[in-house]
């Protein structure tokens, strides 16, 4: 595990600290087992998006939705997941 690794003859952490590398800010404490050093990419805020437009070919995952919703016990997911369902009856109309 490390936080920057130096290759060559020439290489020198004080290149990586100053000169060719992205910054001086490198993982401490063991932190080096999952992550790298400081950069530009720790500030920046990750989004997620999905877009599902055909009602009848997301109906699978639909339905499967509901099922995962209700393992977990989560009713009002799987009754959101129902809304949207052709093939299964919404609780709420039983």
């Amino acid at each position: 595990n490390y936080g920057g690794l130096f290759v060559g003859e020439h290489a020198a952490e004080v290149l990586g600290d100053y000169g060719a590398g992205p910054n001086h800010t490198l993982p401490t404490g063991g932190t080096g087992r999952y992550t790298g050093g400081l950069s530009v990419f720790n500030f920046l805020r990750i989004r997620t998006w999905m877009r599902i437009d055909d009602q009848d070919k997301s109906q699978g995952m639909v339905d499967d939705s509901v099922v995962m919703a209700r393992l977990e016990g989560l009713e009002g997911h799987a009754r959101a997941a129902e809304a949207r369902s052709t093939t299964v009856e919404p609780a709420y109309k039983k």
